[in-house]
C-alpha cells in the first residue's frame, strides 16, 4: 500500500449505475460463500497463508482497496465500477466479509451441532467459539493481503457505533472488519511504486529513492472533490496509463497535500 485516503460525506452519494455492471463487478472481485464453505470445510485443505489466498482470491491484485462500513452498500458497489470505468481495479472489502455470518452457521451445523440433538441449532459453546475464530481470522488474513497489494486504500467514512449496534443492527455487522482494515492500514509500511526498467538500469545504489515509509497521517477528501475528479477523466479510454500506473490515480493524488516522502514514493521526485 502507498497512500490511504480517507473520504467524507459518501453517505450523500446518489449514483447511477446500472445493475448488471454491479453484478458483473461482484462477479469477478469475490469468492461465494460456498467456495469459502467448500474449501474451509474439506479435509485435505490447511490452513496455509499462501494456499488460501490463491485459493479465495486467486490472481486478483487490485489498484484501490474500497474500505465502507455502514455506507449503503449498493452506493458502494456503484462507485466501484465507477473507478472500474476510469481504469482502476478496484476490490470491495465486503465483497468477502459480508456473508461470514450465514457462513459460519452453515460450519457450525457440521462441526459443533450437539451430539444428542442433531438439526436443532443447539451448538458446543467451544467449538462455535473456534469454528468463529478459524473462519474470521483466515478472511481477515485474506484482507490484509489485498489491503498491502494495493496502491491506494479508499476508506468511505461513515459514523461511529458500539458494539452494541454491531451485535443488535445487522447494518452495522460489518464495522468490526472495518475497524480491523483501518487498524492495519495505519500501521502498514508505505511501499513505493516499482521503478521503471530503464531507472533500475541506472543503478542500484540509488539512495534518493526510499522504498518503504513509515505510515503518516491519512488524507481527507470530501466526496464531492472524489466525484468531481472521476468526471473530469470521463473522456480516458479504460486502459490509460502511464509510465505503468494507472493515470487516473495521479490524477487523484495531485488533488492531494502530499508530503515529500509520498512523492518519492509515487516517483514524481
Amino acid at each position: 500500500m502507498l497512500l490511504k485516503l480517507r473520504v467524507r460525506n459518501f453517505t450523500d452519494a446518489t449514483l447511477k449505475v446500472d445493475a448488471a455492471a454491479i453484478a458483473a463487478f461482484e462477479a469477478r472481485c469475490r469468492p461465494t460463500a460456498q467456495d469459502i464453505a467448500a474449501y474451509l470445510m474439506d479435509s485435505d485443505n490447511r490452513l496455509d497463508a499462501e494456499t488460501v489466498q490463491q485459493a479465495l482470491l486467486p490472481a486478483f491484485q487490485a489498484d484501490v482497496f474500497l474500505s465502507h462500513g455502514t455506507v449503503d452498500r449498493d452506493q458502494v458497489l456503484q462507485l466501484a465500477v465507477m473507478l472500474e470505468r476510469v481504469g482502476l481495479t478496484v476490490f470491495v472489502d465486503s465483497c468477502l466479509w459480508r456473508n461470514v455470518y450465514a457462513l459460519q452457521q452453515d460450519i457450525d451445523e457440521r462441526y459443533s451441532a450437539r451430539g444428542d440433538a442433531p438439526g436443532t441449532h443447539h451448538f458446543q459453546h467451544r467449538r462455535v467459539a473456534l469454528t468463529s475464530a478459524s473462519l474470521c481470522m483466515v478472511l481477515n488474513a485474506a484482507l490484509q493481503r489485498m489491503i498491502d497489494g494495493c496502491e491506494l486504500f479508499l476508506h468511505l467514512e461513515s459514523e461511529a457505533v458500539g458494539m452494541q449496534d454491531c451485535l443488535t443492527d445487522s447494518r452495522h455487522a460489518g464495522r468490526p472488519w472495518v475497524f480491523s482494515e483501518l487498524m492495519f492500514a495505519r500501521h502498514l509500511p508505505r511501499r513505493g511504486r516499482p521503478p521503471l526498467m530503464l531507472d533500475a538500469m541506472k543503478g542500484e545504489a540509488d539512495t534518493q529513492r526510499t522504498p518503504f515509509g513509515a505510515p503518516e497521517a491519512p488524507h481527507v477528501l470530501e466526496w464531492a472533490v472524489l466525484l468531481r475528479a472521476i468526471a473530469d477523466t470521463s473522456g480516458f479510454p479504460l486502459s490509460s496509463y502511464w509510465r505503468d500506473h494507472p493515470l487516473f490515480l495521479d490524477h487523484l493524488y495531485g488533488k492531494l497535500p502530499l508530503s515529500p516522502q509520498e512523492k518519492r514514493l509515487l516517483g514524481w521526485m
